[in-house]
């Protein structure tokens, strides 16, 4: 019989450290989307860092790390970050720019892997604690999806519907979108361990759990952003497969009543954006339009004539600009197999040397890390985001555990948005590794102790 799994961290009631290191859970979730906050942010992750690497330490001493089901993930983790930069230094034309971009950026983002890692290495073994990190997440991901509704209800009496998407607290509707969606992957992983394998992880009645989904469903509609909706279509159709896949272990009835469940969401979402969004409506027409960037170059700057619809209207600069700006990231990618420079803009500068003129970033973070990393680094960030889904895969197969299916979903959002958003980037990115770390060395955890009592023999 297993034993319950409580570290020493999680039998000292009065951990100050342990209290102040939840506090700091809590601070950063909530304020890192916040912007003009960044030297705050940065503060917060550092003392995170500090803290959680002793706590982790102390930890250690009593439950070993499982660094071997780890050591693929991070492995590339760091030969990708060796490589971008080798690529600003030996390759780059504009190496102060790229460095610079490094510091601010990717430096910053591994902080977050390691804080949220080592944060992982500090509980494992320790549930109680576990759930509470967990929950503590949901709240600040919650405040702010909440504030979102609010503000979509406070303008609905005077407009009916929503006339400009909702931002809350955030620098945009995009952003927003972020946090909604990364709210919805903790709310849906715990719905799935619950509805499948009738039992609860997250320390909340099954009223609250569905009123909490149904408000960020809400606020999803809200935002009103198309890639944040395609983004948890994909989630959604991946976990419906996953409750087809347990037909073998519960009652077909049940499996197909919530198969069912998820695809009437997944119809709605797509009716609801495609009927709130009129931009669908020319989607179709735009795409050859856009894909020919040789003869309409608007791509590159808005203030450039932009190209016509068949009705002589102008096309959806939004729709134009994704797909041409993805096309030209293709080609420069290319014609730079090993990149021009890590950086936010590495498109635009790359866009810069060819065409004369800067377009900023291509608002797709894969073209945006294809064009700077090249070839290798984007092979490389692929890999990495691949081995976090098959570890979490492997562990979900073997424990049918909640933090699994939460990194599954996680990855599996992340790297469906980051190719239609500029999001290997900012709080966006940091946000991302440090709860993907965080749930990575959890699954490994797990994964090792049910191998162990696997192989244990009876008695």
């Amino acid at each position: 019989m297993e034993m319950p799994r409580t570290s020493e961290l999680g039998r000292t009631g009065k951990n100050w450290f342990l209290i102040v290191g939840l506090a700091l859970v809590a601070a950063l979730f909530f304020i890192w989307p916040i912007p003009r906050t960044t030297s705050l942010r940065d503060l917060l992750l550092v003392v995170c860092l500090g803290l959680f690497a002793y706590l982790a330490y102390r930890n250690s001493r009593r439950v070993p790390i499982h660094w071997q089901l780890l050591r693929v993930p991070f492995g590339l983790y760091l030969v990708l970050s060796v490589w971008i930069v080798f690529v600003a230094i030996a390759i780059s034309e504009e190496t102060a720019w790229s460095l610079n971009e490094i510091r601010s950026q990717w430096l910053k983002a591994t902080i977050a892997l390691v804080a949220g890692g080592l944060l992982g290495a500090a509980i494992r073994n320790d549930d109680n604690t576990l759930r509470l990190i967990l929950t503590i997440m949901g709240i600040a991901l919650l405040l702010h999806v909440f504030y979102v509704a609010y503000q979509a209800l406070s303008v609905w009496p005077q407009q009916k519907i929503m006339a400009a998407s909702a931002a809350g607290l955030t620098g945009g509707p995009d952003k927003s979108s972020y946090l909604t969606n990364m709210l919805l992957y903790l709310l849906l992983a715990e719905i799935f361990i619950r509805s499948v394998f009738h039992r609860r992880f997250l320390p909340v009645g099954d009223i609250p759990l569905a009123a909490f989904t149904v408000v960020a469903l809400f606020t999803m509609y809200a935002e009103a952003v198309r890639n944040g909706v395609a983004e948890l279509i994909v989630v959604l159709g991946l976990t419906v497969i996953l409750v087809m896949r347990e037909s073998d272990r519960v009652h077909r009835l049940v499996v197909t009543g919530i198969a069912s469940v998820f695809l009437v969401i997944i119809l709605v979402l797509g009716f609801l954006s495609m009927h709130k969004d009129e931009r669908w409506q020319t989607f179709i027409e735009t795409v050859p339009i856009a894909l020919d960037i040789e003869k309409n170059k608007a791509w590159i700057n808005e203030t450039l004539p932009q190209p016509r619809l068949a009705d002589g209207q102008a096309v959806d600069w939004s729709n134009y600009m994704r797909l041409a700006r993805m096309k030209a990231g293709a080609n420069l990618t290319l014609e730079n197999p090993w990149g021009v420079g890590f950086g936010r803009n590495a498109f635009g500068h790359a866009v810069m040397k060819k065409y004369g003129e800067s377009s900023a970033h291509s608002h797709s973070g894969l073209i945006d890390l294809a064009v700077g990393t090249g070839i290798p680094g984007t092979l490389l960030w692929i890999g990495f985001l691949a081995s976090l889904a098959t570890l979490a895969w492997r562990s979900f197969r073997r424990t049918r555990d909640y933090c699994a299916l939460a990194l599954l979903l996680l990855v599996t959002g992340y790297s469906t948005r980051m190719v239609l958003d500029s999001i290997i980037r900012d709080h966006m990115l940091q946000m991302f590794l440090f709860l993907a770390a965080f749930l990575a060395v959890i699954a490994a955890g797990q994964l090792a102790r049910q191998r162990a009592l696997t192989a244990a023999p009876p008695g």
